[in-house]
């Protein structure tokens, strides 16, 4: 596994995936991880029990925007702006030293790790594309706010437009010279495996996102006093900082004129510019908690009100696991299978999302009925183990005709 990412602490949703997608590997055999991480990464624990690996090395990367004539560099190459054509040898360098004998696999997580190695290591490849950034932009200019007035203004809104539409057209073509480089490109969902096939990647799969079978879910049909509503995710994160904006200012008014107790809690690793967001006890910027489930625990319901973004959603998947009832958009919730009114309720409006919510904090048959249908659902297609097996079966496949080759 060459990733750019690591995933202890299982903290996140890249890291969930990754950390999955280990333990997948282990079915396989001996599993080496090499990490490619920004400088900036300090939370980096030790692979606890039963993590499914055998060797573990990082290397640490600047990821600080170019300026200057790097920038001009960056401007004129053809690579996305946000990754780093270079990083003057140092991840190939170290995972030359890393890496040593026969490979049967190598599981690519992530266009980062391909880039900066350049495949180095002679061996069937999977590439892991836990995001198309490409449709994650696409998504972000559809929400993009009414023209600016004056003349600069407007400018810089043109300007901004022109460079999100050049950087789409980058990351596409590096998709699917990318999948070129590897016998095959996963993503974690038909709908992205849609996607990235009408883009041009070549010998796309689905492996879905997972997360862990829950002994004794902490969800509740009874709803608490006062109601609590939980939006959690690393609020660092452009798409979960976006979503927090929108659901305080333009999804809460409407809510309290609804349900007026209503508490909100925004839990995750957080940036100061959404220190504006807290304003206790109505809204509760919690930042990051050692342990989710706590946070689960006293939610009554979940709310993901994402409007762009790509992939899916763990946030779902964590609530579906723990029986918590949620609220999502339309977005937040694609590719996962789910049905309106089924699985959970859909809305893309401030006043549908009010509502929706509303509706599940009063209605405690449908609050049950939703969080057990999720809940199934999510044990027969995402609990980590079946994922991890569907990751077994992909790379088998694959080394196997490694093999004959």
């Amino acid at each position: 596994m060459v990733a750019g990412e690591y995933p202890w602490p299982e903290n996140s949703g890249s890291r969930l995936r990754l950390a999955t997608v280990l333990r997948g590997l282990a079915r396989c055999g001996p599993v080496e991880l090499f990490s490619i991480l920004p400088g900036v990464r300090t939370d980096i624990d030790p692979p606890g029990p039963g993590a499914g690996v055998d060797r573990v090395g990082h290397v640490a990367f600047d990821d600080r925007p170019p300026t200057g004539p790097a920038r001009l560099s960056v401007a004129l190459g053809g690579v996305p702006f946000e990754l780093p054509r270079s990083d003057g040898g140092a991840s190939l360098r170290a995972l030359t030293r890393f890496a040593h004998g026969h490979y049967d696999l190598v599981w690519y997580f992530g266009i980062r790790p391909l880039v900066l190695t350049g495949g180095l290591v002679a061996a069937p490849g999977i590439l892991d594309l836990v995001d198309l950034e490409d449709h994650k932009i696409a998504a972000r200019m559809a929400i993009a706010g009414p023209t600016s007035s004056g003349i600069r203004g407007r400018s810089r809104q043109l300007a901004g437009r022109a460079f999100s539409a050049e950087e789409i057209r980058r990351w596409r073509r590096l998709q699917r010279g990318a999948g070129r480089q590897v016998a095959t490109t996963v993503v974690c969902s038909d709908l992205d495996a849609e996607r990235a096939t009408a883009g041009g990647v070549p010998r796309v799969e689905v492996v879905p996102n997972g997360y862990r079978r829950v002994a004794d879910p902490v969800g509740r049909v009874a709803v608490g006093d006062p109601p609590t509503v939980l939006f959690q995710g690393t609020l660092r994160y452009p798409p979960n900082a976006e979503g927090a904006r929108f659901l305080v200012r333009e999804v809460a008014p409407r809510l309290r004129a609804l349900v007026p107790r209503v508490r909100i809690r925004l839990v995750g690793t957080t940036a100061p510019g959404l220190s504006g967001l807290d304003d206790p006890p109505s809204v509760t910027l919690v930042g990051q908690v050692p342990d989710m489930s706590v946070e689960l625990a006293v939610a009554d319901l979940v709310v993901v009100p994402l409007r762009f973004g790509s992939g899916t959603r763990l946030k779902v998947l964590e609530a579906f696991a723990q029986k918590v009832p949620v609220v999502s958009t339309t977005l937040g919730a694609e590719g996962l299978g789910v049905g309106d009114g089924v699985h959970l309720l859909l809305a893309d409006t401030p006043d549908g999302l009010a509502g929706a919510c509303a509706r599940l904090l009063g209605d405690e048959g449908l609050r049950g009925r939703l969080a057990d249908a999720a809940h199934e659902l999510f044990l027969r297609r995402y609990a980590d183990d079946v994922v991890a097996e569907r990751v077994a079966s992909v790379a088998r496949r694959v080394a196997a005709v490694g093999d004959d080759g």
